[in-house]
């Protein structure tokens, strides 16, 4: 590491131009990442709905419908000319509306009351729709919105995608424009120069826009991703520089020159800074293996973004830090933290009581958060947007519909006509689309007109669609599509038939998601535990750590089941392993630093000067995490980002506190069972410990 380190303080102009042209071409790269919209396509291909919606692509140009449009009319004609100006649309491969159920030729009063409310109610016409996804949904919901105007309404999922395209796009740069002045600010209070910060930012941010440029060489990557990445990575990075500055600072202020001095910081900050980085990129790295494609996305690059941003600190920070520190000098202030000593003594004081609470709190809280009430989809809009007052329209004068399409075998037609009447018999169901009920076995498909059998019949399948009165995301929604995959299989063999839509999604999601838990959860804790033990050689000191943050992550997640909040669970398992990762390292500097105190004084005045010493180190970069957090929760409109933000912000505080409360009293109680299970540790004795006090 002399060596190297060496290099870099030689060459810090070369690498000081070499980064100048990685954030360039980053800048250039980033603008071309692809961002995948769609949470469903994050389903294993083995998932039921993932092999419906590969089978119906397969078998028909029509997909499930995936908007519905709610237009107010005087009349059928009016409303059937509508119709026609939405099939006009290119992006429109499918509109379906009453007269595809009904005879029009009969006056609605004489047709089924129940059919006819599905589609015509109040003087306003809903239309059912197929977008294509050749065309970005943001734009056709644009084209479809400057149709029907103020006095029209649009719903489903084609309008979500189309919502979440507009706020990743937005609501991105407005995070960080506020993300940064309050890193910078927060800065401010934990260093020894005005100009300190500066450096900070620019080296963190610097492998903020490298991280993102290498996403552009995915085949893309999450909304979810592209919303929180690039501030997770500011966040869990910045105790990186700061730590390696601050080295920088107390060897130039033993009057070391420069070079030297930086040096030196490089090589003794290299450890400790990097064994930090590899307990948080094995916390993020945990999240590839889970079955929900999203882990891997957001764990891959969270992942990546911790090494690029550990190799920015120790190459870009120094021959940054070495080319300005003139301008550091003059701008050096006394620091603004305290000195932490009333709260070292108020901790120390109160070890026993805090000891036994975290062990009594430690259950429940653990009960708690497996006890939530989960949301799978998380597909909610601010009240006051059009996407929110449509949708609000909609529910009032149509109820819920929830679409879906249903894959059966072609030809055997009792069956089928047996299996529609069973579907509609269902008190939700509110419309059963399909070749036996809306044209008739009696009518030979080879006579029908192809546009016309095209839509019920392909070489193998009959296609029914199906239009439910089922919210979003409810405990009804799960079992609707429990129920409707129950009468399907009681018909035809499992393997015969597919069902897609949304309510079949969340299903497989739940499925899917509630199977990925404790994998993630396991392997990150393993991971985060081996790291520990190998840097530590201790076997109590990883159970010590991993308990202590576990306990905040759990208390963290049992706040909403406290406060019976519906809770993302996406969200929720995200932050089992980010707040793990993300914050295990406040607790190996601060178990370092009472190491070292030990070796010179007694167990109660090195937890003390442990808290003096370590605790302006660990909550600056705990607030800017806590920061980051709450920008997310406050300004994204995304439900699933906002939960994440959410969860973040006060788990990072949480963390904080059990690692500033909690921790030195668990290492000043169990500090005899760790020297005998830590390898080669020598720490005072208490017996000499008091007679040095004396």
């Amino acid at each position: 590491m002399n060596t190297l380190a060496g290099y870099i303080v030689k060459f810090r102009w070369a690498v000081f131009l070499l980064f100048i042209a990685l954030i360039i071409a980053s800048i250039f790269l980033a603008s071309n990442i692809k961002i995948n919209f769609d949470l469903s396509s994050y389903l294993p291909k083995s998932a039921p709905s993932t092999i419906a919606v590969d089978q119906m692509g397969e078998a028909f140009t029509q997909a499930v419908p995936n908007a519905e449009v709610g237009y107010p009319v005087k009349s059928i004609s009016e409303a059937l000319d509508m119709k026609r100006k939405l099939e006009s649309f290119d992006f429109v491969s499918e509109v379906l509306w009453m007269d595809d159920q009904l005879d029009l030729s009969i006056p609605v009063e004489l047709l089924d009351k129940k059919t006819v409310e599905g589609f015509y109610k109040d003087g306003v016409a809903l239309f059912h729709l197929t977008i294509s996804d050749e065309m970005p949904a943001k734009e056709a919901v644009a084209q479809i919105q400057e149709l029907i105007g103020e006095s029209g309404s649009i719903r489903g999922n084609a309008v979500e995608q189309s919502f979440m395209q507009r706020a990743v796009t937005s609501e991105i740069a407005t995070i960080l424009a506020f993300m940064i002045p309050a890193a910078f600010l927060i800065l401010l209070f934990a260093t020894r120069s005005w100009f300190e910060p500066v450096l900070f930012m620019l080296v963190v941010f610097a492998g903020v826009l490298i991280n993102m440029g290498l996403s552009s060489f995915a085949e893309d990557i999450s909304f979810i991703t592209q919303a929180v990445s690039s501030v997770l990575q500011l966040a869990v990075s910045m105790d990186y520089a700061i730590f390696l500055l601050h080295r920088f600072g107390d060897y130039r202020s033993e009057g070391l020159e420069p070079k030297e001095a930086m040096r030196l910081a490089i090589v003794k900050s290299f450890a400790p800074v990097s064994a930090s980085a590899v307990t948080t990129f094995f916390g993020f790295l945990a999240l590839i293996f889970m079955r929900f494609g999203i882990g891997k996305d957001l764990g891959l690059v969270l992942a990546r973004g911790v090494i690029v941003s550990l190799v920015t600190v120790f190459l870009l920070l120094p021959a940054l830090a070495l080319l300005t520190y003139r301008l550091i000098d003059k701008t050096t202030h006394r620091s603004f933290l305290p000195s932490f000593k009333g709260l070292s003594r108020l901790v120390v004081k109160i070890a026993i009581p805090v000891v036994i609470l975290a062990l009594l709190a430690a259950v429940p809280a653990y009960l708690g958060q497996r006890a939530n009430n989960f949301l799978y989809g998380g597909r909610a809009y601010p009240a006051s947007s059009r996407e929110g007052r449509d949708a609000e329209q909609l529910r009032k004068t149509f109820g819920n519909n929830m679409q879906m399409a249903l894959l059966v075998p072609k030809g055997s037609w009792a069956k089928e006509k047996q299996l529609v009447k069973d579907l509609e018999a269902l008190p939700e169901m509110k419309s059963v689309i399909g070749y036996v009920n809306m044209v008739g076995t009696g009518v030979p498909l080879d006579l029908l007109p192809d546009r016309v059998s095209s839509q019920f019949t392909s070489e193998k399948y009959s296609r029914i669609v199906l239009i439910a009165d089922s919210p979003d995301e409810s405990p009804e929604t799960f079992d609707l599509a429990e129920r409707i995959r129950e009468i399907v299989d009681q018909a035809y063999a499992p393997a015969e038939t597919h069902i897609a839509g949304a309510n079949v999604v969340l299903l497989d999601m739940r499925t899917t998601i509630t199977q990925d838990l404790p994998v993630v959860n396991g392997l990150a804790i393993l991971a985060i535990f081996l790291v520990i033990m190998l840097t530590f050689r201790s076997l109590l000191i990883p159970l010590i750590l991993v308990f202590t943050i576990e306990l905040a992550v759990w208390i963290n997640l049992s706040i909403p089941y406290i406060t019976s909040t519906p809770l993302v669970f996406i969200g929720y398992l995200v932050i089992s392993t980010v707040q793990l990762g993300a914050t295990v390292d406040y607790g190996i500097l601060m178990t370092q630093h009472y190491f070292d105190h030990r070796k010179k004084m007694g167990r109660k005045e090195a937890s003390a000067i442990t808290i003096q010493t370590v605790a302006g180190s660990i909550i600056p970069p705990a607030l800017i995490l806590s920061v980051a957090g709450y920008l997310l929760y406050l300004i994204s409109s995304l439900q699933v980002v906002r939960e994440i933000g959410h969860v973040l912000g006060r788990g990072a505080l949480l963390s904080l506190l059990m690692i500033l409360v909690l921790l030195p009293n668990l290492l000043r109680v169990f500090d005899r069972a760790i020297e005998k299970t830590t390898w080669k540790l020598n720490m005072l004795p208490d017996r000499q410990a008091s007679r040095l006090e004396e």
